[in-house]
């Protein structure tokens, strides 16, 4: 008898330890959704993001939807808002949405220094504190955000100047203020779809475009364009949320899960991001050795940088108070970082 009873007290302990695990509990189905193609800067985090989750959480099962699977960009953002997916990366079009991230589009507000860029991108309270609000006011968690290398001008003729971009036809991604820079800049700025570039630049209806190198490479951007411009204008950049009823809903230890997976997910992405980049250049010139690969002298930048003010207003008017401390915030920010490395 006393051993029935030992037996029944030791079921219903190892019952209770089970379900009160996160590892052992119901199974959690997430989605996310990217903004690129497989294979690219943000399918690298998210492979990596998802390899993290499900070691820690092994009844966790994350599915991953390459861009125009679950939609566009502009659906995929208003489908994690909304709660459809779980966990989106979008990037500067969701200003269309928050204002404030409209930050990622202003230019010269980052160092030439990338590794200053990345640390302000880790760790920056700016960025996860009054950015991060915005994102929390709209229905998401901001997890992580990442640099995916610098933003290269290509075209048929050199970019060194202003007087090169007068009525110079360049492709903008879905943001104003893309949209007013190049504007400043004398440039006819259009929209045009990510899948609708390549056509566009062999039907000459584009001069130019705007993408970091890896990109310019797997879209095959390089076969419509001579020149390749680092103007140290503004890093492409990369956020990584999660739909934030869905979170608040997770297990505390799944939702510590989720949290480190995330930031760890960071430093491995800037690396293979780093090397992406310089293996992409590599392979472009390699198939085609007439390319130029360019980086405007700081000479050359300053007309350029002499514009980003009128710019950086046009941000605070879009995106009110919190918009202008932010902006200032992380100035100061990048300031003292870029101090601390000389």
């Amino acid at each position: 008898m006393r051993f029935l009873k030992l037996m029944a007290i030791i079921c219903w302990a190892i019952c209770f330890a089970v379900s009160a695990s996160p590892a052992q509990a119901q199974k959690i189905e997430a989605k996310l959704g990217m903004e690129e193609i497989t294979g690219s800067v943000q399918d690298t985090y998210a492979q990596q993001f998802k390899k993290l989750l499900e070691a820690a959480v092994p009844n966790f099962s994350l599915e991953i939807y390459p861009v125009n699977v679950l939609g566009d960009a502009g659906d995929m953002a208003e489908q994690v808002m909304n709660g459809v997916i779980q966990f989106d990366m979008p990037t500067s079009h969701l200003g269309a949405f928050i204002p404030m991230v409209r930050i990622f589009g202003v230019p010269y507000i980052w160092s030439n220094n990338m590794e200053v860029n990345k640390e302000l991108m880790t760790n920056s309270k700016a960025l996860y504190e009054i950015l991060g609000a915005s994102y929390e006011a709209n229905g998401m968690k901001l997890l992580a955000i990442f640099p995916e290398g610098w933003q290269y001008w290509s075209s048929n003729k050199p970019l060194r100047n202003l007087d090169d971009f007068k009525n110079l036809r360049i492709r903008i991604m879905n943001d104003p203020i893309l949209g007013e820079i190049y504007k400043a800049y004398g440039a006819n700025a259009l929209q045009v779809s990510y899948s609708e570039i390549y056509s566009a630049l062999q039907l000459k209806q584009l001069d130019a475009n705007i993408q970091p190198l890896f990109a310019h490479e797997e879209m095959s951007f390089y076969e419509q364009q001579q020149y390749f411009t680092n103007p140290f204008e503004m890093p492409f950049v990369s956020t990584f949320v999660v739909n934030l009823d869905w979170f608040n809903s997770q297990p505390q230890a799944v939702q510590e899960a989720i949290v480190k997976a995330a930031q760890e997910s960071v430093a491995y992405t800037i690396a293979e991001s780093d090397k992406m980049n310089a293996e992409r250049q590599t392979k472009m010139s390699e198939i085609k050795p007439s390319l130029v690969f360019y980086e405007l002298t700081a000479a050359e930048q300053a007309p350029f940088r002499a514009k980003a003010p009128q710019i950086e207003a046009i941000f605070v008017e879009m995106a009110g108070p919190q918009g202008k401390k932010l902006l200032d915030a992380l100035k100061s920010e990048r300031d003292a970082l870029e101090a601390a490395v000389k």
